[in-house]
Parts: C-alpha cells; sequence; structure tokens
C-alpha cells in the first residue's frame, strides 16, 4: 500500500484518540510479517513518542475456518488485556479513544473500514532460537495466564476447538481429486491424510464437558518481548485472545519453544519442550489420559496448520497444471512426515 494512504488512514484514526499532534512518522515496515489476517500494524512516532497501531479490515483472514473479528469480540479482548495488566501480566498498554468505546473505526477514501486499535509502544527483542531458560520462562508466563484467567467470571468467550478447523481442512482435501498423481504420491497423500484424521480423533476431548476453559492468547515467538537480561517484559498480541484448554495452548507452546534455531525451523529439542513442561508444572494440571491428545494436537499444530494446508493447496494446484512435477509435492509430505516424529518424540 502507498505510504500516502497509510499515513491518511493512521491520520484519521489518530484524530478518533483525541491525540493533538506537530508530527507524525510511520515506519515504513509493517510489523505484520507473517500473519494471515490482513491487518496493518506499524511502529509509530507521535511528536517523537512511540506507538503501535494495529488497523483490522472488516473481514479478516480468508479461511472461514478461522476466528473473525467482531466488535462484540474486540471489546471483550481489549478489556480482557485490561484485566491481564491490573493483575501483573506484562500486556502491552491500550491507549483510550475519546469516546466510550474501546477502539474506533473509520472508513478510508474508497469506503472500506478499518478498525483501529492503539497502544502505548513496549521497547524488546523476540527470541526465535529457544534456550531451556527462555523454554522454561514461558512455562511459568502460560502457567500464570491461564490460572489468573480462572477468577474473573466476567469477561465471557467462547471456548475454541481446534480440531473444528483441522476437520474443515481435510474435508476439503478429501474432495480433491488424487487420479492425477503417480501412485507412489497418491499413496503418501492417502496415508498422511489417514494420519491426519487419527490425530484429529485422538485431540478431541473424550468428554467435552470435562473440560475446563482457560483463556490465553497468541504466544508464538513473534509477540513475546525479552529484555537484556533474557526476562520477559511485555506481550504484543491481543486478535486471539479466546476460551480455549490447557492441553491445546500447551501443544502450541511446546511447537514454538522446543524449537532451537528460529521460528521457521523444524529443529526441535525435548529438553526444551521438558523444560517448558516443567515450569508449567504440568504433573499438578494434567493426567496420564491426556497424553494421547497432547501429541496429537502436537503434531496437528506442527504438521497441519494453515501454513501446511496452504503451500499442499499450492502445490496440488502446480501438480494438476503439470502432473510430471510432482517431486515437491512428495518432498512436501515426507518433510513433514518427519516433522511429524521429532514433534511426538518430544514428549517421549
Amino acid at each position: 500500500m502507498p505510504l500516502t494512504y497509510i499515513h491518511d488512514l493512521i491520520h484519521k484514526a489518530l484524530e478518533r484518540y483525541g491525540l493533538i499532534f506537530q508530527s507524525l512518522e510511520i515506519h515504513s515496515d509493517t510489523l505484520t510479517t507473517y500473519g494471515k489476517h490482513g491487518d496493518l500494524h506499524y511502529k509509530i512516532l507521535i511528536d517523537e513518542h512511540p506507538y503501535s497501531i494495529r488497523l483490522l479490515r472488516e473481514k479478516r483472514y480468508a479461511e472461514s475456518a478461522l476466528s473473525q473479528s467482531t466488535p462484540d469480540l474486540l471489546t471483550k479482548q481489549l478489556r480482557y488485556t485490561d484485566y491481564l495488566r491490573a493483575h501483573g501480566i506484562p500486556f502491552m498498554e491500550r491507549v483510550k479513544p475519546t469516546h466510550e468505546a474501546l477502539f474506533t473505526t473509520i472508513n478510508d477514501s474508497d469506503g472500506q473500514k478499518w478498525t483501529c486499535c492503539l497502544f502505548h509502544w513496549m521497547d524488546g527483542h523476540h527470541v526465535t532460537a529457544n534456550t531451556r531458560h527462555t523454554a522454561a520462562q514461558m512455562g511459568t508466563l502460560a502457567r500464570r495466564l491461564h490460572d489468573v484467567s480462572l477468577h474473573q467470571q466476567e469477561i465471557r468467550f467462547l471456548f475454541i476447538d481446534h480440531t473444528v478447523a483441522y476437520q474443515h481442512w481435510l474435508n476439503e482435501f478429501q474432495q480433491f481429486s488424487f487420479s492425477r498423481l503417480p501412485e507412489i504420491t497418491r499413496d503418501l497423500f492417502d496415508s498422511y491424510l489417514n494420519l491426519v484424521q487419527h490425530h484429529i480423533d485422538t485431540a478431541r476431548p473424550a468428554d467435552p464437558s470435562s473440560i475446563q476453559p482457560v483463556i490465553s492468547t497468541d504466544l508464538n515467538s513473534l509477540n513475546i518481548l525479552w529484555n537484556h537480561n533474557q526476562q520477559i517484559v511485555g506481550i504484543v498480541d491481543h486478535e486471539h485472545i479466546s476460551a480455549t484448554d490447557r492441553v491445546q495452548d500447551l501443544a502450541w507452546l511446546i511447537k514454538w519453544y522446543a524449537r532451537t534455531e528460529s521460528i521457521e525451523s523444524h529443529d526441535v529439542s525435548g529438553r526444551l519442550a521438558r523444560s517448558l513442561l516443567a515450569y508449567y508444572n504440568s504433573p499438578t494440571m494434567l493426567v496420564p489420559e491426556d497424553d494421547p491428545r497432547l501429541a496429537s494436537l502436537l503434531w496437528l499444530s506442527g504438521c497441519f496448520n494453515l501454513h501446511f494446508v496452504e503451500q499442499t493447496k499450492h502445490l496440488l494446484q502446480e501438480v494438476g497444471q503439470h502432473p510430471e512435477q510432482y517431486n515437491p509435492l512428495q518432498l512436501h509430505l515426507e518433510t513433514y512426515h518427519l516433522r511429524g516424529e521429532r514433534l511426538t518424540g518430544l514428549l517421549i
């Protein structure tokens, strides 16, 4: 998007926050690097004071299987960030608009609606190559977040069952025609989809009514800020705050914080996974019958997430147009099959 368009959009949003300023500087690079939501997220300087502004499109995500943002949900999420800060969780502090709402909504020159959230900037850096120390810190933070959520009764979120999205994507793949694939690739794909179904079936709670919901958010490495003493100083994500359960959340945390190299790496360490679980103090929360569910949710989080689904659809399209170019698809499936073995091996 042209910088002049972004400048006008942000300027209009800041007026709704009642900010009177002489200068506005927008960092030229968006902070949203990996997101699939379509938000615009920038660091801005207002009279040299730093802020974080997030502009949300009216329709977020192209995939209907993923949660959409609504004014009611966003209101709950922002209220919950206030609750977390009040209980010692280092969440970024929002700026209040001039009206009673927790955010503001504007239209651009084309009539497209944008929802605007403004926060005070938090200094810190990201850690994407983890150590036992960072994994332990995340285990401690996750336990605090989960436990704090049990003590508030005013803000209610719908429970998000991750297997619903996984089953939706699996059903889509099962509608594909694989007749043009070589037999060895077709068999590999069938085997992979059968493995996906197995993990979905295992990941579903046997008794949904027994699940005690906790509230969490997206705690991946790009949403956590650290200081130079390797202490967590901030959480900068709000748009994924929702009700989940401890096992679902721990599966994603293990996938992220067992990585030893970077957020894009598949290299993981059992020592890091055990460190995270030990500092979460999982024996007091998880019982033996939860172990198969944790392993399957961990496998699905790494081997059947949105990135995998989109990449696989792209490769299937390529093979559909050029049947002889099936090797990249076969290598893709083999790579993720190996990744799944590594992830579930973390719990052994």
